[in-house]
């Protein structure tokens, strides 16, 4: 069977790309750390270079998880133990675990949610929230935090290495990298604050912590 012909007037349908996209900017720190690293060694062959730039795992799995991770594997080659699509806020027995071995009953099982990690989650906070909501971030930030706010409307454009409707936070030397939280008012409605800061490392004490959350209360 052949396909019918074609017509000139013929023109497939196409789906309109979400916008946001042409604003990210070619600002992946990681990636520019790699392309750099790599002109270095290039010119460098017999440098000692100590890469600073994504974090990754140095150490084998424990033992005991990748034998429960076979069994699991195993069950569900079996009618006894297949299990079809997992629960929508995670196995029971799992969050029944997190609950006593790691917040010591100080919540219940139901207050507790398994993900696919928080960088997702963080951005699912943002599809909640009004096209032109804005957030606050530490600079330097982990870039992911910032384009999940422009892939989701909530920037303007892109200039000289800032988005508009962003409140880029310094933190640097002069301030020991925890940011000046006077800047922050009540148009701000998402304060994005690692600690440790990725990528500088920098460390809150707790003092600054309770700043930091007396100023999220207040605006």
């Amino acid at each position: 069977l052949k396909s019918p012909p074609i017509s000139a007037a013929y023109h497939p349908a196409m789906v309109k790309r979400n916008p946001n996209f042409g604003k990210l900017a070619s600002s992946y720190l990681f990636v520019e750390i790699r392309n750099r690293k790599e002109a270095f060694m290039a010119a460098n062959p017999d440098a000692k270079l100590i890469a600073l730039g994504i974090g990754d795992t140095t150490e084998p799995l424990p033992q005991v998880i990748v034998d429960a991770v076979k069994a699991k594997a195993d069950a569900m080659a079996t009618r006894e133990g297949y299990q079809g699509y997992p629960e929508p806020y995670g196995e029971d027995d799992i969050r029944k675990h997190i609950a006593k071995e790691i917040y010591k009953d100080a919540v219940n099982f139901d207050e507790i949610f398994v993900s696919d990690g928080s960088k997702p989650d963080l951005a699912r906070f943002q599809f909640l929230s009004a096209a032109g909501s804005k957030i606050a971030v530490q600079d330097p930030v982990y870039p992911a935090y910032v384009d999940q706010s422009v892939i989701g409307g909530k920037t303007g454009l892109n200039k000289d290495g800032r988005y508009e409707n962003i409140v880029y936070m310094d933190c640097n030397p002069a301030n020991n990298f925890f940011p000046d939280l006077s800047i922050l008012d009540s148009s701000v409605d998402y304060i994005f604050f690692c600690s440790p800061a990725n990528p500088s490392g920098a460390v809150a004490t707790k003092e600054q912590l309770a700043a930091l959350i007396a100023k999220a209360k207040e605006i």
